[in-house]
């Protein structure tokens, strides 16, 4: 079986694999698997999502499929759609501005060198002052899908001094919580004054705290702004850098919604067939002594 070509790159910590499949070369491979396989850190190459150029479906100059490291597929990615639209544009598979087909709806989006701007859009209502009850304690939390993407976001008065632990722990909680049983990410927001905001993020399908989020930037945004709490624009800071959020406001809503932000290349090259084939590890037994087993 032949290597396959890929792309590393990195949207503000957010790390992915892009691969061009416009041509077919992912046919008949188990893309979930594949995506397990080759996001496992220290065994294969390591990120937080596959994502998968493919021809357009709905009018947009290409689409674009983004698959977690657990090997679901969700709507998009806010980070990967401005890595993958930089790739894109340095590979002439569109222009400088583009419309990715997605999922999750169409992403406009707009590259300026390094940086590239995204326009991402609710695609729910609004769900204001939840209360959640984990561990036997309430927490109010605020619900909102951006571009199909579902996240709750949490206000925590120390959310960026607070240990990755806390962070994990109360995620992961939430995250898998009842009321949700599709899972949701969870960002943990700090409000610093009215045009700054820190975020920490536990996603689900990485299972874990990621360095940034997108679509859970514009999340935060816009239910901080919602709030009376920020204006445009804001800028987010998140363990992976900085993340820039404008837009603007319709009546008692909000309408364009822009997130901006870095995206760099880190490596290119050929994914070895053994990079997506490798065993599983795992633990052999020893036996017990006085077990009947023969060394």
């Amino acid at each position: 079986m032949p290597g396959i070509p890929f792309a590393k790159m990195s949207g503000v910590g957010n790390d992915f694999i892009i691969v061009d499949n416009r041509a077919g070369i992912l046919h008949g491979m188990d893309l979930s698997e594949f995506a397990r396989r080759v996001c496992t850190r220290r065994m294969s190459l390591g990120g937080d999502q596959v994502m998968v150029i493919e021809l357009p479906t709905s009018g947009g100059d290409f689409s674009m499929r983004t698959i977690n490291v657990d090997g679901t597929e969700v709507n998009m990615c806010g980070n990967a759609s401005r890595c993958v639209a930089r790739y894109a544009y340095l590979r002439g598979i569109a222009g400088e501005k583009m419309t990715i087909d997605t999922l999750g709806g169409p992403v406009y989006a707009w590259v300026t060198g390094e940086q590239v701007r995204v326009k991402l859009q609710l695609t729910s209502q609004v769900a204001m002052d939840q209360t959640l009850f984990v561990g036997g304690e309430p927490y109010v939390v605020h619900t909102v899908q951006v571009s199909g993407t579902p996240h709750a976001v949490l206000y925590m008065a120390d959310a960026a001094s607070a240990s990755g632990d806390a962070i994990r722990c109360l995620g992961a909680a939430i995250r898998h919580h009842a009321d949700f049983p599709q899972g949701i990410n969870v960002n943990f927001v700090q409000v610093m004054d009215g045009h700054t905001l820190c975020q920490r993020t536990f996603e689900r399908g990485v299972e874990g705290e990621t360095l940034a989020c997108g679509t859970g930037a514009v999340a935060s945004t816009a239910i901080s702004a919602l709030r009376g709490q920020v204006d445009s624009p804001v800028l987010l800071h998140v363990l992976g850098g900085e993340l820039g959020v404008s837009f603007e406001r319709q009546g008692d809503g909000l309408g364009e919604l822009l997130l901006s932000g870095g995206a760099r290349f880190v490596a290119e090259g050929v994914l070895h067939p053994e990079a997506w084939s490798w065993p599983r590890p795992g633990l052999v037994a020893r036996p017990t002594s006085g077990s009947a087993a023969t060394p």
